[in-house]
């Protein structure tokens, strides 16, 4: 019999009708508690810890239903928390009551930490390894990471989580990937190889090495036909740069 669960790059996908797909991500040390090395306001930390996975399962072409959270805290301390959570998950359509979780009511902590995990159903097909020979590769935003950088809600160079689903949406993407600690040249690496190809690189101004932090920004590829079309469905104030182009990789005799 065969497994139905399977690693995807960064996710689970669990074979079924639909298909699950399923992201997750933790911070720990970073938030208003006596104990965290790097002071940050709840809200903050909620909304990017959110953020990475909703943006995992969005490139994936799924659409996100269900938002899990670990907050490892009482709930007179987590209110905040979890209201910034159904606000992020409101903003892709994730109703109020398919987000839960749980907080810790046992032992006081004096430190923040916290799990989200987000689960999303696929209807059409996964994008994930879904670049071809000829495609461009896009980046939408701009790598981003504190403590270099200084990251905060509404960052205009920040590609919004709305216009990562709206690029998706449009059936043009033909896969899509966000930019993580390890920066554009590993995930645009990554990219590549789950479809088959190489990578040619294009001159731009970006950072390749740079931490994308929260997932600052996103790398897409698509046909070069479609670029403009896309490109419209961006708001103007977010970085847009075709950074490679997907080679085939060279047979050998």
């Amino acid at each position: 019999m065969t497994d139905p669960v399977r690693p995807v790059r960064d996710l689970l996908i669990v074979d079924g009708s639909p298909p699950l797909v399923i992201a997750c991500d933790s911070v720990g040390g970073i938030g208003p508690r006596p104990a965290d090395l790097v002071r940050v306001s709840a809200d903050v930390v909620a909304h990017f810890a959110a953020r990475v996975p909703l943006l995992e399962v969005l490139c994936s072409g799924a659409r996100p239903v269900a938002l899990v959270n670990t907050l490892c805290h009482d709930m007179a301390e987590a209110t905040v928390f979890i209201d910034t959570f159904r606000a992020v998950a409101s903003e892709v359509g994730i109703r109020g009551d398919a987000v839960t979780g749980s907080t810790e009511e046992n032992v006081p902590s004096p430190a923040t930490g916290v799990g989200v995990t987000v689960i999303g159903t696929l209807t059409g097909d996964l994008l994930t390894g879904g670049g071809r020979p000829g495609d461009v590769v896009i980046c939408v935003g701009w790598p981003r990471s504190a403590p270099h950088d200084e990251v905060f809600i509404g960052r205009p160079d920040i590609v919004p989580l709305s216009t990562v689903q709206a690029l998706v949406t449009t059936g043009a993407v033909h896969d899509a990937l966000p930019v993580g600690s390890r920066g554009i040249s590993y995930e645009a690496g990554q990219l590549a190889e789950s479809s088959g190809c190489t990578l040619t690189w294009l001159p731009h101004p970006l950072p390749l090495d740079a931490s994308g932090g929260p997932a600052s920004c996103v790398l897409l590829a698509c046909d070069p036909a479609s670029v403009a079309d896309l490109r419209n469905v961006v708001p103007g104030h977010v970085p847009w740069h075709p950074v490679a182009e997907l080679t085939a990789k060279p047979t050998h005799p």
